[in-house]
């Protein structure tokens, strides 16, 4: 009896789970779906009474026929000098720099666009002074997919800012472009950020290091020394290292330089700690650095032979190979 109660129940329960599951794919396309086209508009970085390019772009679009967009930004501090370059077949826009606003409109005469389309080049003049700024901000009044329906395409906006001011610029180098593994034995890696600068004048105020080995630091000189070695097998694989450098404005740039880091004692980069490794020290013995940007710069041999960073080759580097004579990095 229970068995036949439950054979009863069964296509029941099937039907339940199946409505369930139909109303959760609907769910995930339809919050796919309204996330999946983006029209958005970039950052923009200008001098006082200059221009600068930036671009209206729907992105992630697909069968687009029409679009009616506005954009609303400060009139004190940007115009608006053209909007134009559209990947529309038809384009208009109708500019209001009183207002600090445009609306544009674009048409496609074919069987719509599709994938990133830009709906136009904005070209801004800074009318404000250094170290303003201004939302750009985008309204989305038409967004239809090409044919007789017309149907409305969901989509999300990412906005931009406009900066009357350029960012930083920044410059990252590592003191020694060889460097070892500084948890036992010295060798502490240098890094060096003077050289990064701001192209309108304005302060650095912050230098951020990030040394790709899950630790940071802060400064323009700063040493780290790092703890294991990045060994793939067959050879040594660098250290992403990134610097973050801001201005007084809060602006920052973001460069990335790689760092060669051995095992204590390698210094042909072989992986093991041996008899070559020694004759290269005894070959640069007595050199010593001059540094700049790069402390061994034009001597590849005596960086390698400076095992502890310490810019010069003697029986320190001597001491760090013997102590470590038949080491590898697997």
């Amino acid at each position: 009896m229970k068995n036949d109660m439950w054979k009863k129940k069964r296509p029941g329960v099937a039907v339940l789970y199946t409505t369930l599951f139909l109303l959760f794919v609907s769910f995930l396309t339809l919050s796919a779906s309204a996330s999946e086209t983006t029209v958005s508009i970039s950052d923009t970085f200008l001098k006082p009474d200059e221009t600068a390019v930036t671009s209206i772009m729907i992105k992630n679009v697909s069968y687009l026929g029409a679009a009616d967009i506005s954009l609303a930004f400060d009139p004190s501090v940007v115009h608006l000098v053209s909007v134009a370059n559209s990947d529309f077949d038809l384009f208009d826009a109708v500019i209001d720099n009183s207002t600090g606003s445009v609306k544009a409109v674009g048409a496609d005469f074919g069987d719509g666009l599709y994938g990133d389309v830009k709906f136009a080049d904005v070209t801004l003049k800074a009318v404000g002074n250094h170290g303003e700024i201004s939302a750009l901000n985008i309204s989305i009044n038409v967004l239809k997919e090409a044919g007789p329906d017309e149907t409305t395409i969901p989509a999300a906006v990412d906005n931009g800012t406009a900066f009357i001011n350029l960012p930083p610029v920044a410059i990252a180098f590592s003191a020694h472009r060889y460097n070892n593994v500084g948890s036992s034995y010295p060798c502490q890696t240098i890094f060096n950020a003077s050289a990064s600068y701001d192209p309108d004048g304005d302060a650095i105020t912050n230098y951020t290091w990030d040394f790709g080995d899950g630790y940071s630091g802060e400064g323009p000189m700063i040493e780290h020394a790092y703890s294991n070695c990045k060994w793939n097998g067959t050879g040594y694989e660098p250290f992403n290292v990134s610097l973050t450098v801001k201005d007084d404005g809060g602006l920052a740039n973001t460069a990335i330089i790689q760092v060669n880091v051995y095992i204590a004692g390698d210094a042909t980069g072989d992986g093991r700690v041996n008899i070559l490794d020694a004759v290269i020290v005894g070959r640069e013995w007595g050199e010593k650095c001059t540094c700049g940007n790069f402390c061994w710069e034009g001597q590849d041999r005596a960086d390698r032979g400076d095992l502890n960073n310490d810019c010069i080759v003697n029986i320190l580097d001597a001491a760090i190979i013997g102590a470590n004579w038949g080491d590898v990095a697997w």
